[in-house]
C-alpha cells in the first residue's frame, strides 16, 4: 500500500522531471576535474603522468606535486584514462562532472612488471592488478556504491550482492560471509578501526539495522572475504576496508539530501590555503514515519541521527594528518499497548550510541610510506525488554564498551614485483557492563536462571604482523605473512601464518591460491558472564582458496572462486548441545547469557563462486554472479548439522544503463535457496505458552527460496551553478512474500510467520550546491 508519504513524493518526482527541461540551462553547464597521480606502490606524486578524458580531446599533464587540472569540462559522466612510462595504464570510471563544481580523483598507477617494461602501447587496467589481491578481493568506486538498487546507501545492502555474502534477511544489515557469523567482519575506515558501522549495532557482533556511514562521502571500498593478509586480524571471515575522499580544496560546496527513511546537509571547503579540506555531514530519520506509513510487520517504531566528519592537512609534502569522526545516535520503542496490537512478544525500549574517532598521519619516505592513527570507540547500549504476556523482564543492559588503539603499518617496494609491509596494533579495551537476563527458558524449552554481569574491565590486545611479496620464475608472485595476536583478558596468544600465490599464466589469465589461519578473541559480552569463560580456547579460522581471474576484455572479468573454511575451538553450550552459540550474534539483541561454555565446536564452509564484473565503459555495467556452498556444524553432542546461514545456492544480477547523462536505469535480482530453520514442538510450546524447538529436528526444515527484484530510476538535472540528482525505486516489484522467520505468537499462543520486505517504493534527491 502506497501511502500519502509516497505518494507526495512520487508526485513531486513527476513533476520536477517533467519540468526539468525548462529549469535547465540551455547552454551545456560546465565543470572542472581536479586530481592527483601517485605511486600505488609508494605513495609518492608522479609528475608528468598524462591524463585523457576517454572520447574526448581534453586532458592534462600531472605537475611536480602529482597534481592537475581539467578546466571547462562540459557536465557529464566520463572515463580518466592514466599512463605513465613504466607504469600500467588505468581506466577510472565513472567520474562524474557537475557544473560550477570541482570533481577530485585520485589516480594511483601500479608499476609494470619488469617483462613489460619495453611494451609502448597498453590496453588500460580497469581492475586492480592480480598480484595486489590474489584472492577474495572485490573492489568498489564511490559512483558504484551510490547507485546501487536495493540498497538506501547502506555500505554491507551493497556487498549482499556479492556471492560470498548469504542472502538471509533484508530487513538487517549484516554481512554472512562464507557461513560465517555477523560477529567474524571487521572494518576500517581510513586506517582507523570501527567495530560496527552500523545504526542499531547488535553487542558483541557487527551487524545492526541500517548503515551508519554517508556514502558521498566514500572514495572507494575494498572486501575481502577470505584468505586476507596478515595486515587483518581478529576476525574470522572478512575484512571491509573503506577510504574516505578528501574535501574540496578550493572552493565550499553543499549538498542537501532527502529520502524515504530521513534527511541530511553536507558541506565540505578548503582548509590553510590550499593544504587542506574539510567535510561534515548531519543526517536524522524520520523512519517512524515510515513504520507507520507501510505495512511492515514490526511494531518497533526506530529513530537514528548521524554525524561524520573528516580534516585533511598537509604538514610537507611528505607528511599529512587526518581526523576522522563518525557518531550514530538512535533508539527504538515498543509500547506495551503497540506490542498487543501489533501480536508482538516483547516490548520496552532501547538506546544506542556508537562514536568512533580518530587521528592518521601519513609519512612518505624513500620507496615507501607509513601510516600510523590512533582512535578511541565508544559504544553505550542502554536496553530493557518485557515479555509482553507476563510483564516479567527478559534483558535490561546498560553496558559500555571502549577501546584506544593504536595502528601503525609500513609499506616498503623493495623493486618491481617485491613489496614488505609490516606493522603493529596495541589495544587497551574498557568495559563497564551492567547487564541481567532473566530467569526464562532457553530455546529448547529449559528453564534458565537469571545471569547477571556487573563488571569493569581494563585489558590489553596487542598484535604484531608482517608480510613479503616476491617474484618468482614464470611469472609468478609469492606472498608469506605472519600475524600474533595477544589479549591480556583471556591470556591467549597466537601466530597465524598466512601465504597466498598468483601465477599469471596469460596476460589476461591469472590462477591464484591462499592458505591463512584466522584467531578471533571471543567479545567480552561473553566472556564476562563467567569467571570461567576466560579459559574458553579462541575460535580459529582455516581458510583454503583457489580461484581464476580472466579478462574478457578490458572492462569485463570473469572471476572463480573454491574454498573450504575449517572452523575449530567454537564455543558449545552443554546445556542445549544442539545448538550453535556463535550464531547467536546474527540476532540483534545479540548473545544470550550462558551458565557453562565448553571450545569444543567445529564448522566448517566449503563452496564454490562465479562473479562475471563488467565496468562502465560505454553505457552499460553490471555484475553476475552465483555460488554454491555448504555450511556446517559440530553440536555438542557430536552431530554435524546445517548452519542457520546454509543457503545452499544464490544467484544474483545487478546492472545498469547509462542512455545519457542524465538518465541512469538499473536493477538487481537476486534468488537464494531457503535457509535452515528448526520447527516448534507444537505441543511442548502450547503447554509452555512460547516457543519450543523440537530437538530432534534442529536445522532441519528450511525457509522458502528468497527472490526478490529491485528497480531504480536516476534522473540529473544541471543548472547554472548546482546539480540535482533525483531517483526512484522499488524493492521487491512482484511482492514476493520472502520469509524471515517463523516465530511463536505467545499472546495467541499459536506459530507466526514474520516476513521481509515487502513491495516498497523508495524514492529520494540529493541536491548539490
Amino acid at each position: 500500500m502506497i501511502s500519502s508519504l509516497s505518494r507526495a513524493g512520487l508526485a513531486a518526482l513527476c513533476f520536477l522531471i517533467l519540468s526539468g527541461r525548462g529549469a535547465a540551462q540551455e547552454s551545456p553547464p560546465t565543470g572542472s576535474l581536479q586530481g592527483i597521480v601517485i605511486d600505488a606502490a609508494t605513495q609518492a606524486p608522479l609528475m608528468g603522468a598524462n591524463l585523457v578524458l576517454a572520447g574526448t580531446e581534453r586532458g592534462a599533464v600531472s605537475d611536480e606535486q602529482g597534481r592537475f587540472t581539467v578546466e571547462a569540462v562540459p557536465v557529464g559522466s566520463y572515463r580518466v584514462q592514466a599512463s605513465y612510462l613504466g607504469y600500467e595504464t588505468v581506466m577510472l570510471t565513472d567520474v562524474i562532472v557537475r557544473p560550477q563544481r570541482i570533481t577530485t580523483v585520485q589516480v594511483e598507477l601500479w608499476p609494470s612488471p619488469l617483462e613489460m617494461a619495453e611494451v609502448t602501447v597498453q590496453a588500460p587496467r580497469y581492475f586492480p592488478p592480480p598480484e595486489e589481491a590474489p584472492v577474495g578481493l572485490v573492489d568498489l568506486s564511490a559512483e558504484e556504491i551510490r547507485r546501487s538498487p536495493g540498497t538506501a546507501g547502506d555500505v554491507s545492502r551493497i556487498m549482499m550482492s556479492l556471492p560470498s555474502v548469504a542472502k538471509v534477511n533484508d530487513t538487517r544489515s549484516a554481512l554472512i560471509v562464507r557461513g560465517g557469523s555477523p560477529l567474524e567482519n571487521g572494518y576500517l575506515i581510513d586506517n582507523i578501526p570501527v567495530p560496527n558501522i552500523h545504526h542499531f549495532p547488535a553487542q558483541g557482533a557487527s551487524g545492526g539495522a541500517l548503515g551508519l556511514v554517508n556514502v558521498d562521502f566514500v572514495r572507494e571500498l575494498q572486501f575481502h572475504s577470505g584468505g586476507f593478509s596478515a595486515l587483518h586480524g581478529d576476525r574470522l571471515s572478512s575484512i571491509t576496508d573503506l577510504s574516505l575522499r578528501a574535501g574540496n580544496r578550493a572552493e565550499l560546496d553543499g549538498q542537501a539530501d532527502l529520502n524515504m527513511i530521513g534527511a541530511g546537509i553536507a558541506g565540505e571547503g578548503p582548509l590553510g590555503a590550499g593544504k587542506g579540506s574539510w567535510m561534515a555531514s548531519v543526517r536524522r530519520s524520520y523512519l517512524d514515519l515510515v513504520v507507520d506509513s507501510y505495512d511492515i510487520e514490526a511494531s518497533t517504531i526506530p529513530e537514528y541521527g548521524d554525524f561524520q566528519a573528516k580534516v585533511e592537512y598537509d604538514l610537507s609534502d611528505r607528511h599529512r594528518i587526518t581526523a576522522l569522526d563518525l557518531l550514530g545516535v538512535d533508539r527504538s520503542v515498543i509500547e506495551k499497548e503497540r506490542s498487543v496490537d501489533q501480536r508482538e512478544n516483547v516490548y520496552g525500549q532501547a538506546d544506542w550510541t556508537a562514536n568512533t574517532g580518530g587521528v592518521n598521519w601519513r609519512w612518505l619516505w624513500k620507496g615507501g610510506y607509513s601510516n600510523t592513527s590512533l582512535s578511541h570507540t565508544y559504544t553505550r547500549w542502554d536496553n530493557l525488554w518485557r515479555e509482553t504476556r507476563t510483564d516479567s523482564l527478559l534483558t535490561r543492559k546498560l553496558s559500555t564498551e571502549q577501546e584506544v588503539t593504536l595502528r601503525q603499518v609500513n609499506r616498503w617496494a623493495a623493486g618491481r614485483g617485491r613489496a614488505l609491509e609490516f606493522g603493529v596494533e596495541a589495544r587497551r579495551v574498557l568495559a563497564d557492563y551492567d547487564n541481567l537476563w532473566g530467569a526464562s527458558t532457553d530455546p529448547l524449552g529449559q528453564p534458565t536462571p537469571e545471569v547477571q554481569v556487573s563488571e569493569n574491565v581494563s585489558s590489553a590486545k596487542l598484535a604484531a604482523f608482517a608480510q613479503y611479496r616476491f617474484p618468482l620464475p614464470g611469472r609468478v608472485s609469492l606472498t608469506l605473512g605472519l600475524r600474533a595476536d595477544y589479549f591480556e583478558y583471556s591470556g591467549n596468544g597466537h601466530a597465524a601464518p598466512r601465504a597466498q600465490l598468483a601465477w599469471q599464466a596469460t596476460p589476461a589469465t591469472t590462477l591464484t591460491a591462499a592458505f591463512g589461519q584466522f584467531y578471533q578473541f571471543l567479545p567480552l559480552v561473553l566472556l564476562s558472564q563467567q569467571e570461567a569463560f576466560r579459559e574458553l580456547d579462541d575460535p580459529r579460522a582455516d581458510h583454503y582458496v583457489v580461484g581464476l581471474s580472466h579478462l574478457l576484455t578490458e572492462n569485463t572479468r570473469l572471476t572463480v572462486e573454491a574454498y573450504d573454511k575449517e572452523y575449530h575451538a567454537m564455543p558449545l553450550d552443554p546445556a542445549t548441545p544442539s545448538l550453535f552459540v556463535m550464531d547467536q550474534s546474527g540476532d540483534l539483541n545479540g548473545f544470550s547469557g550462558h551458565e557453562q561454555l565448553v571450545s569444543d565446536g567445529r564448522a566448517r564452509t566449503r563452496g564454490v563462486e562465479l562473479m562475471l564484473q563488467k565496468k562502465l565503459a560505454q553505457s552499460l555495467y553490471g555484475v553476475v554472479s552465483g555460488s554454491v556452498f555448504r555450511a556446517r556444524y559440530r553440536g555438542y553432542d557430536g552431530v554435524w548439522r546445517d548452519r542457520i546461514y546454509d543457503n545452499r545456492w544464490m544467484v544474483t544480477v545487478e546492472g545498469g544503463y547509462q542512455p545519457n547523462a542524465r538518465w541512469e536505469f538499473s536493477l538487481r535480482w537476486v534468488y537464494a535457496g531457503g535457509v535452515p530453520y528448526t520447527p516448534f514442538d507444537l505441543d511442548a510450546s502450547r503447554a509452555a505458552q512460547r516457543g519450543v524447538l523440537d530437538e530432534t529436528r534442529v536445522n532441519s526444515q528450511r525457509l522458502p527460496d528468497y527472490h526478490t527484484l529491485d528497480l531504480r530510476v536516476d534522473r540529473r538535472f544541471a543548472f547554472s551553478a548546482s546539480n540535482l540528482v533525483l531517483y526512484l525505486g522499488v524493492w521487491n516489484v512482484y511482492n514476493r512474500e520472502n520469509v524471515a522467520e517463523y516465530v511463536w505468537n505467545q499472546l495467541d499462543n499459536e506459530p507466526d510467520t514474520m516476513n521481509q520486505w515487502g513491495i516498497l517504493p523508495v524514492f529520494g534527491m540529493e541536491f548539490e550546491f
